[in-house]
C-alpha cells in the first residue's frame, strides 16, 4: 500500500493534467462550449480536494477493544485496505465520468470545426 503523500500527489497530479486537457480544448472549441469547460475545470477542483479530504480517516477502534494486538492489527489493516479501495473505485469512476464530457466537448468542437 502506498503512503498517503503519494497518494495525494498522485491525485493531484491526474487532476491537474486534467484541466490542462481541458484548457486546450477550451482553446479550440467555440465560444458558446467555454461555460461546459469551465464547468468541467470546477468539478475537477473539487474532486481533487473532495478525494484528498477522504484519504483521512481514522480507524474507530482501539487495542483495548481486541484480545490481542496483532488481531487489533490485523482488522486495522483490513479496515485500511478496505477503504482505500472504496476511495479508489468512487475516485476512477468520477475520473471515468470527467473524461467522458471532456470527449463530448471536444467532439463537438471538432464537429464545428468541419
Amino acid at each position: 500500500m502506498q503512503s498517503k503523500r503519494t497518494l495525494k500527489k498522485q491525485i493531484r497530479y491526474i487532476c491537474g493534467d486534467l484541466v490542462g486537457e481541458c484548457l486546450l480544448i477550451g482553446e479550440i472549441c467555440p465560444a458558446e462550449k467555454l461555460n461546459e469547460v469551465n464547468q468541467l475545470i470546477v468539478d475537477l477542483a473539487v474532486l481533487q480536494e473532495s478525494t484528498i479530504q477522504k484519504t483521512n480517516f481514522s480507524y474507530d477502534k482501539s487495542p483495548r477493544d481486541f484480545s490481542n494486538e496483532a488481531e487489533y492489527r490485523r482488522e486495522k489493516s483490513k479496515y485500511v485496505r478496505a477503504a482505500f479501495a472504496t476511495l479508489h473505485k468512487q475516485f476512477n469512476a468520477s475520473l471515468s465520468e470527467a473524461v467522458h464530457r471532456m470527449n463530448l466537448i471536444a467532439g463537438l468542437a471538432k464537429n464545428a470545426e468541419a
